[in-house]
């Protein structure tokens, strides 16, 4: 996926740095995260990445944490991540990670999901929570005919938590590992339910990331196999096809936020779920 990048300006990321760090002065005061700032104030980038990565472990406070937050959100804002200095390699084509909130009546449940594309069908991923828990330990992805693969994490009943994420593909005797800086995703509110239907507000956005959209599809139960699906750029673009079998089928409506992290792409996602007799247009 290609994420569409511009420059954060000098004066505008000034401001803003200031701002976070609670000083007028230009001069920047000591915190754990000066590194971070200076490379930011720089326009070193890769630098700015790095140091965001290589100082989590050691922040040890909420306030230190927020701080680390806003500087990944302030990276984010020059190119949306794709300064970042990640290559995938060949084996692995446009690998994209989910960050999914899933609610459905009476429940909410997280999870992680992976897609891509590989002439492989070897290979194996595990995927390391900030905490050092692996969601995903040497997991195996199914496969479309088409070299297309997915791979989803045991359901979570608690957010996925901002920090640095460790990503690991394993391919015979290759291995791509990579540290990454993510927002995580927590009580997002870009979708509910009024009445019979459904209020959908975009979240705000960096000018250098794509705009956000929002997907609908109709699955069958009981195995929830995929008759119908659609993206619309607006809120208001929502519709639901008019169908003989309704009482059969679920519903799905996602807001989906995208960002880089270099070669690989990282999404956002809200999910709703109910079923489609119980909807209304």
């Amino acid at each position: 996926m290609s994420i569409a990048c511009s420059r954060w300006p000098r004066a505008g990321l000034a401001l803003l740095l200031l701002c976070c760090l609670g000083t007028a002065h230009a001069a920047l005061p000591q915190t754990p995260l000066q590194p971070v700032y200076h490379a930011l104030f720089r326009e070193q980038a890769g630098t700015a990445w790095q140091q965001l990565i290589n100082l989590w472990p050691g922040l040890n406070s909420d306030a230190q944490r927020q701080a680390w937050q806003a500087a990944l959100a302030a990276l984010v804002a020059r190119q949306c991540g794709n300064d970042l200095p990640v290559a995938t390699p060949a084996w692995l084509d446009s690998p994209t990670l989910d960050l999914v909130q899933r609610d459905i009546p009476l429940n909410r449940i997280y999870r992680v999901q992976l897609t891509g594309k590989s002439k492989r069908r070897d290979l194996r991923v595990t995927l390391e929570l900030p905490s050092g828990e692996q969601l995903l330990a040497e997991a195996t992805p199914s496969y479309e005919a088409d070299g297309q693969f997915v791979l989803e994490s045991r359901e979570l009943g608690e957010p996925l938590p901002p920090g640095v994420y460790q990503l690991t593909f394993t391919s015979g005797a290759e291995t791509w590992r990579q540290k990454l800086a993510l927002p995580g995703s927590a009580a997002l509110n870009w979708i509910r339910r009024e009445g019979q239907g459904i209020k959908v507000q975009l979240p705000a956005h960096a000018d250098a990331c794509p705009a956000p959209w929002v997907e609908q599809s109709l699955l069958r139960r009981p195995d929830f196999v995929t008759v119908w699906q659609q993206r619309v750029a607006r809120p208001e673009q929502l519709r639901w096809p008019p169908r003989s079998d309704a009482a059969s089928l679920w519903t799905n409506v996602s807001v989906i936020r995208a960002e880089a992290r270099g070669g690989l792409t990282v999404r956002l996602v809200h999910r709703l779920g109910g079923l489609l007799a119980a909807q209304e247009n």
